[in-house]
Parts: structure tokens; sequence; C-alpha cells
């Protein structure tokens, strides 16, 4: 994921636009046979349709020349300049302004969120986005729930008052860096029941749910979780509002 670097870092009002079901939308315009896939079933579908291209280089020329051309049609169609795109993505964009234009493609662009709030990581290869219901988290790696909660605070910000964006920045600091809910730094790993946390001194450790209860917060490095997870967001809501 790279992000436009034509574009603010944080930004309201942001349009996202996809091609819903795309491969399996293009297979089935174009009057392939898809009855042994599993259309209701989107992990299963993907994957068949995955084998299915690792198999024929042909199907995956077909869906990967369709899925850009219909995302250059829109774009043409529109005329979006580069600094509206935020952030091209295989079948979607996300762009400052809403697409007007339809194009003669059997397979629309359509619109699936309006983001009233949309930050980007400091570096443009995460971001985060709210809808007004639901939050959007994307890009960025080890995410788990707790630290997922974290985000939706700093997306509930109030941002129409500078001095309230500053005070809302430093009590989210200050909450975190002085959290004793151990569950807040335990990351959880691929192995059931099992967490990575960083202690000072020992650095990244491997523990047990079981051995969470008994874990001291004065002993975890805390400022590593923040600059890892919350400081790259941070850092571009205070470039923007300073």
């Amino acid at each position: 994921m790279e992000i436009n670097k034509e574009c603010n870092l944080f930004l309201r009002d942001v349009y996202s636009y996809d091609i819903e079901s795309c491969h399996y939308t293009i297979l089935k315009r174009k009057g392939l046979d898809i009855s042994w896939i599993n259309k209701d079933n989107k992990l299963e579908r993907n994957t068949q349709i995955g084998k299915w291209m690792g198999r024929n280089q042909r199907i995956t020329s077909l869906l990967r020349n369709t899925t850009n051309s219909i995302i250059d049609d829109y774009i043409n169609k529109n005329n979006l300049k580069s600094e509206e795109i935020i952030l091209r993505q295989y079948d979607g964009l996300i762009i400052t302004r809403m697409l007007r234009e339809k194009t003669n493609q059997e397979i629309s662009l359509d619109l699936r969120n309006i983001f009233q709030t949309f930050i980007s990581s400091y570096d443009r290869k995460m971001y985060i986005a709210f809808d007004g219901k639901e939050t959007f988290i994307k890009g960025i790696p080890y995410r788990y729930k707790e630290m997922d909660a974290i985000y939706k605070k700093l997306l509930n910000i109030n941002f129409l008052n500078k001095t309230s964006v500053f005070r809302g920045l430093e009590k989210i600091k200050n909450d975190f860096l002085n959290s004793n809910n151990p569950y807040l730094f335990c990351i959880p790993t691929n192995e059931n029941n099992k967490f990575n946390v960083f202690l000072y001194g020992y650095d990244q450790m491997e523990i047990s749910k079981q051995t969470i209860k008994l874990l001291g917060t004065e002993d975890i490095n805390k400022k590593k979780y923040f600059d890892f997870y919350i400081k790259p967001f941070a850092q571009s809501i205070v470039s923007e509002f300073l």
C-alpha cells in the first residue's frame, strides 16, 4: 500500500469505490463456466479462483487486464486529477470526490463508503478511517482488538477545534503509557493462547494466556508499542493541525 504523496495526511469526506466480488463478477460477465465456484462463501470463492489463476495464465491475464481497464476508464471518464486519488487499489479507488460519470464498461465501480475522517500514517503505508458507523483499519501489521480500540479513540477526537485535537492526542498518549491493562500490550501470535510482549531488558517474549494475569505493566516497554502503533498516526494529525 502506498498512499498518494500529493494528498494531505488528514482528510474529511473521502469516497471509497470498488468492484463488487471483482474476479467472480468478471468471470460471470465474460460467460465462463463458474458453476463449480462457491459464490456465497467469500473465502472459498477467492481460494477457488486463486487456484484457477495459478493453473491458467490466460485467466490471470483476463482478470487483471479487465480490472485495470475498469479502473482506468473511471479515472479518465471522471477526469480525476492525480492529487484527487488518495489510493488506487487493485479493484478500487479511494478519492476526494464522488464519481459522477459512468463508463461503457459492463462492470461498474460502486461506492462502498464515505469516510467522514481519513488519517494516513506518516509514512503513507497505513490508514485508519471512520464512516460514521464503522472504523476501517488497513495496512497495520500485527493488529489486535485492544490496539484497534485505540485507533477508534484517535478517530473520535474533536477535529473541529485545534485545541481539542492536541488535548485529545495528549490524553490518548498519557492514558496509553499509564495503562495498567496488560492485555493492551499482548500481541496474539499464530499459536492458540500465545502472545508476544515487549519487556524492558528482554525485548520480545512469548507468554501464555495464563501468564498475562501475572504480568506487571511496569515491566512492559510501552513506548515501543506507542511508537509502532500510534505515533505514525499522531504525527500525521500533528503535522496537519500545527
